[in-house]
C-alpha cells in the first residue's frame, strides 16, 4: 500500500477498507503498546489493552473526524482504555521495563561506563514504577513518542499546563531518584 496520511487511511478504513485499517495497526502498534505498558505496568496488561484499544478504534472509526490529525485521536483512545483496563483490577504485579527507556548513545561501552548505565537505568526503573499512570504516560509521549505539548494535551484530555506539569513532575522524580541513589552526574541547574 502506497504511503498514505493517516486521516486518509483513517477514512478508509471506515468505508470498510479492512487493509487500511491493517495499516493503521501496523504503523502504530508499538507506540499503541508502550502507552499501554507504561500506563499498566507489566507486558500482559499492556497486550491485552493494546488489543482492546485497537478493536475501540475500529468500532469508533465512523466518528473520527479526518480534517483532525489522527495520532492525538488515536492516542486519546489509547491511554484512556489503558487506564480503564488498569483501574478494573485486571492489572497484574506492576513493573516497567528497560523497553520503554531510548538505548545508550555509545553502542560499546566499557566495563565501568556499562555498571553506571545499568545503575542509572535500575534509578530511572525505580523513579518510573513510583510514578502515577498519568505522569508515566505523559513522559512516554513526549520523551519516547516526540509528541508536542499540544498533541499530548489533546490523547490525555487536559490542558497544556497540566502536561508541562506533569513532566516537569516526573522529570522531578527521576532526577531525585538518581540524585538519592548517587547516579546523577551533575545537578540541578547545570547542563550535562
Amino acid at each position: 500500500m502506497e504511503q498514505l496520511r493517516d486521516e486518509i487511511l483513517a477514512g478508509q478504513a471506515a468505508s470498510g477498507d479492512m487493509s487500511a485499517f491493517e495499516e493503521l495497526v501496523t504503523r502504530h502498534r508499538m507506540s499503541v503498546y508502550r502507552m499501554a505498558r507504561s500506563i499498566t505496568g507489566n507486558h500482559e496488561d499492556a497486550d491485552d489493552a493494546a488489543q482492546e484499544i485497537f478493536i475501540r478504534i475500529f468500532k469508533a472509526l465512523g466518528t473520527y473526524d479526518s480534517g483532525r490529525p489522527f495520532k492525538p485521536w488515536l492516542k486519546r483512545i489509547a491511554f484512556n482504555t489503558s487506564l480503564n483496563v488498569r483501574r478494573s483490577g485486571r492489572t497484574r504485579a506492576r513493573e516497567v521495563s528497560v523497553d520503554l527507556l531510548p538505548d545508550p548513545p555509545d553502542p560499546s561501552p566499557g566495563p565501568d561506563q556499562r555498571i553506571d548505565s545499568d545503575r542509572a537505568v535500575s534509578g530511572i526503573q525505580k523513579a518510573l514504577s513510583t510514578m502515577p499512570a498519568e505522569q508515566r504516560a505523559t513522559l512516554l509521549l513526549r520523551t519516547v513518542e516526540g509528541m508536542s505539548y499540544a498533541d499530548i494535551a489533546r490523547a490525555t484530555g487536559v490542558r497544556v499546563g497540566t502536561v508541562m506539569s506533569r513532566l516537569s513532575r516526573a522529570r522531578g522524580r527521576i532526577q531525585d531518584v538518581l540524585e538519592k541513589s548517587g547516579e546523577l552526574v551533575f545537578q540541578r541547574g547545570e547542563k550535562a
